[in-house]
């Protein structure tokens, strides 16, 4: 059902970014649920810490606030909150094994491949997690109080996490009760709801998804896809542990046409034991009809990597041999120019690598001259959790401008062996299936589609922010991978024949 249906007048004074820590709240989560209480040594008094010694109340709590509270709060998803001092001491033998191994926070990409400059990277430097582990060796030391910063205050749960940020919702849609169950299999509730005709297309600027509490703990993932009889149809946002919400920015939206159609909302649920009523909602925040963005996203682009052929049944594809392994792929070659500006991958417990490749178009200049066709891994989940549906947003020039004729490869990777703890039974064959035990890969692409005008312009803005990098920061950053190896070579030769000649020119 249409629950709420605003006007323009609620679009006046959106912010023209998120703050980090709004950025952060819906695809940050620092879940220690399997995890037991690990006393470390008594503290040590503040008396006898070493000035250079890290302490709770000044570097410990702040790390804490940026990465962990998130979901370490009272009523956040993780089972325990880390606000406070006496809170985060007993976890702290717990809280150094899961941030050196890179556990916690969950940010599976792999640090060193690829671009990695992300609008949600809540992820830990290197810093962060050297002083974590020299907080706990220290004997976790409480500090003095009177440096602790004031604490966050976080959005309520079970309140729109964008709403501060962006006013309240312009349109708001439910499922109405859903029943789960206590115990039996999964299941795959589907719900429709009518979507009203627009007068003129409008673009979606963002979208949330919310439930209750005990939903929280059963719904594996939720999809709201928008089917209109006419025009763009597809998924507009997911959700899952790590994700609620899908924000195109200021300058990006998805357009949805006068319609009609439905609003549907696919659904995953696993029993916890108690039976109980769910309710989900999306809302949505829209551009105004006076200032639509300068760039049209799709819709998610699903792309359904352990589905070689479209006319195969699903079931052919996925077959991962009992002690074995299985690597898929799926390449999709541009027609047109694409920016990417999101992507995120779904597989279920035998998954535990993905990657998005790019093959260039056209011979590149390389160290030998006129070469091979060039390509680079933007991404790669080399740490796949099936319990987190993260959705990887590129910083805004960082994202990949994608000439006609580049192939995006993406590549999923299955173990169904010992090596692999979330294998539940590697005595057994495994194929593809929507229960967790079952194999499945999807990659989920937010993009938009450019004119080959459009890309020139594009390439080009892009080409300046890199210059201007180069000159505050005096590099490039990973950024750099997000456009053809060729115009790389002009900024970098271009920033070495600068370089010579001030060389030259010096007395």
């Amino acid at each position: 059902m249409l629950k709420q249906h605003t006007n323009d007048n609620r679009l006046n004074g959106w912010h023209n970014s998120l703050p980090k820590v709004r950025m952060i709240v819906g695809t940050a989560a620092l879940l220690l649920a399997a995890l037991q209480t690990i006393h470390a040594a008594e503290p040590s008094s503040v008396a006898q810490q070493a000035d250079t010694t890290p302490t709770f109340s000044n570097e410990v709590v702040r790390i804490l606030q940026q990465n962990c509270q998130q979901c370490h709060q009272p009523g956040g998803i993780a089972p325990m909150p880390l606000e406070t001092y006496e809170q985060a001491r007993p976890w702290a033998a717990r809280i150094k094994t899961n941030v050196s191994r890179r556990v916690m926070p969950p940010w599976h990409l792999d640090p060193t491949i690829g671009i990695q400059e992300f609008k949600n990277d809540f992820s830990l430097s290197d810093e962060g997690i050297q002083t974590l582990v020299a907080w706990v060796d220290a004997g976790a030391p409480e500090g003095d109080p009177a440096n602790l910063p004031a604490p966050v205050d976080w959005p309520n749960w079970l309140e729109w996490e964008l709403e501060p940020s962006l006013g309240p919702p312009d349109m708001v849609f439910e499922t109405g009760p859903i029943a789960v169950r206590a115990s039996g299999g999964d299941f795959w509730p589907s719900v429709d709801v009518e979507w009203p005709e627009l007068v003129e297309p409008r673009f979606l600027k963002a979208a949330e998804i919310r439930n209750t509490i005990q939903g929280r703990g059963a719904l594996h993932h939720n999809n709201v896809s928008l089917r209109l009889e006419e025009g763009p149809s597809g998924r507009v946002v997911g959700a899952g542990a790590g994700k609620r919400w899908d924000y195109f920015g200021e300058d990006t939206g998805i357009k949805f046409s006068t319609g009609p159609g439905v609003i549907n909302f696919g659904a995953h649920y696993f029993p916890i034991g108690e039976e109980f009523e769910d309710n989900i909602e999306v809302a949505f925040w829209f551009h105004p009809e006076d200032d639509p963005p300068a760039t049209e996203a799709s819709v998610e682009i699903h792309h359904l990597v352990d589905q070689f052929d479209s006319d195969q049944p699903r079931g052919r594809d996925i077959l991962i041999p009992p002690h074995g392994t299985q690597t898929m792929y799926r390449t999709w070659v541009l027609e047109q120019p694409v920016m990417l500006n999101s992507f995120r991958g779904h597989m279920h417990l035998h998954g535990i690598a993905m990657s998005i490749e790019v093959v260039w178009p056209g011979r590149v200049d390389d160290y030998y001259g006129h070469g091979a066709n060039s390509r680079d891994v933007i991404a790669s989940i080399n740490n796949y959790n099936h319990n987190w549906q993260t959705s990887f947003i590129f910083a805004d020039d960082a994202r990949p401008i994608l000439p006609t004729g580049t192939a995006i490869v993406m590549r999923t990777h299955f173990d169904n062996t010992e090596n692999n703890p979330l294998s539940i039974d590697p005595d057994q064959w495994v194929v593809f299936g929507g229960r967790s035990v079952d194999a499945m890969s999807h990659f989920h692409v937010s993009a938009t589609y450019l004119e080959e005008e459009e890309y020139d312009i594009m390439l080009a803005e892009r080409k300046l922010q890199l210059k201007d990098r180069m000159q505050r920061d005096g590099t490039f950053g990973t950024a750099l991978i997000s456009i053809h190896p060729n115009e790389r070579g002009e900024l970098e030769n271009g920033d070495e024949e600068s370089a010579q000649e001030e060389t030259a020119e010096s007395p």
